[in-house]
Order: C-alpha cells, then structure tokens, then sequence
C-alpha cells in the first residue's frame, strides 16, 4: 500500500544564525511549528487520503476490512444531539475531516449536528458502506436488520448489555452473531467504542477525539474503548501519531487477530499496539502475528491476566476470557510480540521500534556530557538486561584521537563540558562509535526542545543532524519524562526523527523490547504439525517409555518383574543399584501407595522391597490392576530435569522444563513452550531458569550438554503430538543429564476422560 508524502519541516543552520543562533533558532522553530499546524488543518488530510486511496480505490486492491474500517460512505444510526456517544461520533467524523457522504438515522427523522436525518436506514436513497449503531442495547437487532436490510454489510455496535453481563445478554449476543454470520456482515462489537481511521480521515465510534500533528505510525487495537483513549492522550502527549484507533469489545465478530491481519498491510502502519483481555480465535491470531512478524511489523501487547481477580473483571467488562497468562508470555515468546506492562510502555515500545526498525546486534552506547546521567543509564540497562558493551580497541583508537583530553572512553561515554567548548564532539563521537562492530543502537541524552528560544541551539542542531545521517539505528532521548509540546515535535520533525523516548527508564524499557522484537525475526514460522498417524494410547509407565524410545527420546532400560524372584533376576542381570517402580496404569503418583524403593544392592534388598511395596499399593490402592514392578538402574551425578507437556484449552499442547524432584515445587522454576518448539526454544528456555547454574557445572556437577537435553525435549514433544487431540498431559519427571548423558527414567501419559 502506498504511503503518503508527509511534509518535513526544514531546519539549516546559516552562517548567520551562527552568529545569532538564539535569535534565528527562535525564528525558525516558531516557523516550523506553524508549518506543522497549518499542515494539519489543511494539507495532512488530502495528503493521507489521497496515499490511502493509491491503493484502496480499486476494489480489487481492497482488504476485506476495509468498507468497515475505511468506509467510503457512513451512517450514525440513532443520531441525536441528546445522544451522547452519537455527540462523540460526529466530533470524531469532523475532527478527523471526514469528507464522504453522511447519513443521519433516527426514529422521528428529526435533524441533528445541523444535518437532515431519515427514519431508517432503508430510507437513505444512496450506497452506505458501514454504519455505527449507537442505540441501547433493546434496539440493536432492530437496528442491525434494519441497516443489513438496506445493503450496508458493516456495522459498528456501541451499546453493552450483550455476553459481557452474561445470562440473557448471552443469548441476545448469539442472536446478533448468527444475523451476522447468516447475512454475511462484519461487525465491530458489541460494547465497542468504534474506530478512528486518520489515514483515510474517516471515524465511526465515540472514542473522545483529539487532534495529533505528528506523523501517524501506530495502529492501536484495544479491547477497551477507555483504555485506548488513554493511550492515544499518553501518545500524543509524547509526540506520537496513530494511523488507526480502534476499540474491539465484545469481538463477536471481527476479532484482533483479524485486524491485526489488516493493519499489518498497510505501508503506513510501522507498529502495532494491542491491549488484550483474551484471544477468541488462537489460530487466526498465531496466522496475524507470523505474518506481521514475516513482514517486520512489530506487535507489542498489553495484556491483562497476571491477577488470578483479572479473570473476573475480564469477564465482567466484555465476556472475555483471559486464559492461562503464563502460556500467553510462551505464545509472545514464540510469535516475536512483545509483551509490556503498562500503558506507558505500549506506547513508548511501539513508538521506539516504529522509529529504528529492527537492530543487527544487541549492544547499545549512549553518549551524554553528564557522569551522573551515564552513571543512571548503565544501572537502568543493568536491571533491565540492555547491554552497554565496552568499545572495541579500533574504537578505542580512534576516539583517542577525537576524546583522549577526557581519560576514560567508557560505555555509557560522558563527553564532560569538552562538549560544550567543542560542539562538533556531538557529531564526530557518535559516527566513530555507532560503527563498533558490537553496538546496534546509538542514544544521545538530550532533552528535546519546549520553548522557541532553547539553550544551546547548535549543539541541539548537531545533534539532530547526527543522529539523522548516523549508518545505524539511533535516538535522542530525553533525560526524564516531559511532553513533547510543539517545538520539540518541529526540532524531531525537522530532523526526521518520529520519536524521542521520555526519559532514561521508559527508553531502556524500549531498548530491550527492541532488540528482543529484532533477534526473532529471522526464527521459523510457527507451524503445528498434525500427524498423519495417531499412535495407541500408552496405557503405562513402561508403554509410555516405550512410546518416547520410538520417537528417538533416550529411555532407562527396564525390565517387567511379576514376583520377587523375577526383580532379583532383573536386578542381578542390571547390575549395580536398582529402582523398583510399581506398573499399573491406574496409578499416577507411584511414591503416595508405596510404589517407588531406590538404591536397592543385593539380591535380599530387592526381593524384601518387592513384597514390601505389593502389601502397600494393595492396602493404600486397592482398586488398581497391578501388572507387575519395573526394574531399572539407578542414576547418579547428574541433573534432574522435569518435562511436562499439557493441552492447554486455547494454545494447544504446551511444554514446561524446569529442575525436576522437589525443585519445582521448592522453586516454581520453569519455562513453557508452544509446540512443537525448536532446539533454540529449549536451549533458550533452560537458560531462562533461575536454577540453570545446576546445568552450568555448578559445584563439580557435570556440565550439561544443552544441545543433547534440547534435542531429548524435542522428541517428547514430538512423541507427545503424535498421540493426537485426546492427550491431556505428558510427563517425563525426570529427565536425568549427566553432561551428554540423557536419559528419560520415568514417563506418564494422561487422556482426556482417563485421568488416573
């Protein structure tokens, strides 16, 4: 889709303002500030609707979202200047300078917003592409058949009442679902607040408007008509622009994913913002966040769950549910969104990765004429995992030659008040480091101007220009949290900077959702694969075993004993300590009836312990069929691992790895994946753990062979996909390591309708 020419303000340093820098600089940005204006209220419109029409006007060229979310002809249904959201809407429409054909609707026809208004819709005499339905909740489905029955196939629903409120509002929600589905028209809503289109200049909702002058670059999507007003309030506070704002509620028919799917086509659009309370469609929304990902459209999300309460206010505010929050950190895990935490760092995530595009390495150097300030932003990156790597020595060198009056040349580099006899170190510094073969990201802490007169205007110019013309990605960022008023928004402007983050925090809380967001762009599409031949059900510990050994996975070797003789012949061909597990597939927790004895030497230890253990899995299980005792080694010197995988209702199979034995319990220490996953998920995962020391040689233990546990966890995984829909849960615990050594020593496999 073709993008839109958007005015830059220009801004040159003459030999005179050289001479008057305050005095011209003052000039100059007050000139830029009413260019900017005047490109707003006049020219930002057409501009944006005339590169939004380039590709839209064909109907052929159009994304099947479009009559709904850029109409070319709207009606406000239940229009009255008593209606509060119909008042909303209209400021909205006229705020936006909506310019297409217009179609009031009301019961009595009576004029409104100074225009002539029908008594309904299959009155109007013209085509309408998309209505908004702003009446009560009684009135939707008359309204809604009264619009379908007139040809509009796109309609917005403001009014709440529906599943949100649960019990009859269930039922009428089902209602509208199948006029939609049956009749063939897509609905935003119900308990939806609308959209706002500033590319097509078009509005049909009640979110409160207010105006931006800033380029538009970010979509948002939010399941909360009030929550995407505050962002947007947050986001032009910071000087940021919104292509789309748009209020999903209900999502009983178009959903986020879907729209995340339409957003992701449009040139314009370089970031997705998306506030979630539940995803309806997981299929849809993996497909919508592969493609973004494929086309470098960063998705950072907001999403609510991590309260156990969340799940009820939720459900309360628009019907949805939040599902497990630890799987969905998995699902952003391994489609690339990045997922944030408050409002302020949805907006500041977005706008960061918006305005740098993906960055090649991870290190980051940040350049400023205050110790203190490099002394702040090397703690913030501490804590938050951004590397500030030392400079390389060709670095080094070659800043002697520009910096070797200051003594150090560290990262986070203070160019002390040399910056301020020499100005030019704003621009010959940063050029030299930005090219060390360790750093991605440049940032130069500098607030951005809030007055027409700012101090040291030549060092602001420079420094705008270097961060412009810079090989790689950089910023300006502004020491602590301010707005960006309209002489700063014409200094980024004039320098073709989109945004500045508010202050050391927020921006090093960007920094590392960006280089995240980059270093998963390149991973492998997710894909499940479905097996092409569904396995028997193991019914066993030693049929489930046996099941992993046929996917490649490392299993103990075991032998089946049905009297005490059997396990003292077992345990004499074993050799060495032995483990006796009771096998009876109605018995999942073998330790809780007795059924586990370890460390057993010598032919009376093992026949003692399996008469032992049968006395006590009939008195504490006296209803399970006994099949026998497996016999098995014992292992020594390594590291227990758990690997559990479970079907989660939304996401599907989902696998957990963590230390295995009390570990889990004592720690809560894991990390899931989406399956299938790759090694680098799992390597990555087992890194995760806050007990990877254990794997990592920790106190003489063997260091563990990542890639040998990785490829183990892989085959379970592939083990677990083949036994089909009907697998609640698989469990290896443990999965013994001993440096390359790995090996599965106890398995079990849960069905649905059979859990033991």
């Amino acid at each position: 889709m073709s993008s839109p020419s958007f005015m830059v303000f220009p801004f040159h340093v003459s030999s005179s303002s050289m001479s008057h820098p305050r005095q011209d600089f003052g000039r100059d940005i007050v000139g830029r500030v009413s260019a900017a204006r005047a490109w707003h209220r006049a020219g930002a419109r057409s501009e944006m609707r005339t590169g939004r029409s380039m590709a839209h006007d064909l109907e052929t060229a159009r994304h099947r979202l479009d009559p709904l979310i850029a109409p070319r002809s709207v009606a406000l249904v239940g229009a009255s200047e008593r209606n509060h959201f119909a008042g909303l809407a209209m400021r909205a429409l006229r705020g936006v300078g909506y310019a297409g054909p217009l179609h009031l609707v009301n019961p009595k026809a009576a004029p409104a917003f100074g225009l002539s208004a029908v008594a309904r819709c299959s009155d109007i005499d013209a085509e309408v592409e998309a209505a908004y339905l702003c009446v009560p909740q009684g009135a939707v489905l008359d309204a809604a058949h009264d619009a379908i029955d007139a040809g509009i196939r796109n309609l917005i629903v403001v009014s709440g009442g529906f599943a949100e409120v649960g019990g009859e509002g269930v039922a009428l929600e089902a209602q509208l679902a199948a006029l939609s589905r049956d009749r063939g028209v897509r609905m935003l809503g119900p308990n939806c607040l609308g959209f706002r289109n500033n590319l097509a200049s078009v509005a049909l909702g009640s979110i409160p408007f207010i105006e931006q002058t800033t380029r538009p670059t970010i979509a948002l999507v939010a399941a909360s008509g009030s929550v995407a007003s505050s962002v947007i309030n947050y986001g032009i506070q910071q000087g940021i622009g919104f292509t789309h704002v748009i209020a999903t509620g209900n999502e009983m028919d178009v959903t986020i994913a879907d729209l995340i799917d339409y957003l992701t086509e449009i040139d314009e659009v370089l970031a997705i913002a998306v506030f979630i309370e539940g995803v309806k469609d997981p299929e849809r929304f993996i497909a919508a966040a592969e493609k973004a990902r494929a086309m470098h459209k960063p998705i950072v999300a907001l999403k609510v769950g991590s309260a156990a309460a969340t799940a009820a206010v939720a459900a309360a505010h628009t019907g949805a549910m939040v599902g497990d929050d630890c799987v969905f950190d998995a699902v952003c895990d391994r489609l690339g969104i990045v997922r944030v935490d408050t409002i302020e760092g949805l907006v500041n995530t977005a706008a960061t990765i918006a305005a740098t595009g993906p960055i090649a390495r991870p290190g980051v150097t940040l350049v400023s004429m205050s110790g203190g300030v490099c002394e702040i932003a090397s703690d913030y990156g501490a804590a938050r995992g951004v590397a500030f790597p030392q400079f390389a020595e060709d670095t080094r060198a070659e800043l002697a030659g520009q910096i070797s009056v200051l003594g150090q040349m560290h990262n986070p580099l203070d160019l002390t008040g040399a910056a301020v006899r020499d100005e030019h170190l704003w621009a010959t510094v940063p050029e030299i480091i930005a090219r060390d073969p360790a750093i991605g990201l440049t940032l130069i802490a500098w607030n951005v101007p809030q007055v027409a007169e700012p101090s040291m205007p030549n060092t602001l110019d420079l420094i705008g220009k270097t961060v412009q013309n810079l090989a790689t990605p950089a910023l300006i960022v502004n020491n602590v949290e301010q707005p960006v008023n309209e002489y700063g928004r014409a200094y980024l402007a004039s320098h073709g900077q989109l945004f500045s983050p508010p202050g050391l925090a927020h921006a090093l809380d960007a920094v590392r959702g960006l280089w995240w967001w980059s270093s998963r762009l390149d991973r492998p599409a997710f894909a499940v694969s479905v097996p092409s031949d569904i396995k028997a059900r193991p019914a066993n510990e030693r049929e489930t075993l046996s099941h992993l050994s046929d996917y490649g996975v490392p299993v103990v070797p075991t032998r089946v004993a049905r009297n005490a003789d059997e396990a003292v012949a077992a345990a004499r061909e074993i050799g060495g300590p032995v483990a006796l597990k009771i096998l009876s597939g109605q018995i999942a927790h073998k330790s809780e009836v007795g059924g586990v004895a370890l460390n057993l030497l010598g032919d009376q230890a093992v026949a003692s312990a399996y008469r032992a253990m049968m006395v006590a899995v009939a008195e504490r299980a006296p209803g399970a069929v006994i099949e026998g005792v497996l016999v098995s080694p014992m292992r020594a010197n390594g590291i227990e691992l758990l690997v559990g995988i479970a079907r989660d209702p939304q996401w599907g199979l989902v696998a957990a790895v963590g230390l295995g034995g009390f570990w889990v319990e004592a720690l809560a220490d894991t990390a899931l994946m989406l399956l299938p996953a790759t090694r680098e998920d799992i390597v990555t995962a087992l890194r995760s753990l806050r007990g990877f020391k254990m794997l990592d040689g920790y106190r003489g233990l063997p260091e563990a062979d990542l890639e040998a546990v990785a490829d183990a966890v892989v085959r379970i995984g592939d083990a677990a996909l083949a036994l089909g829909d009907d697998l609640a849960a698989l469990e290896v615990n443990p999965l013994f390591v001993a440096g390359s050594h790995v090996e599965a020593l106890d398995a079990l496999a849960v069905f649905d309708g059979n859990t033991p």
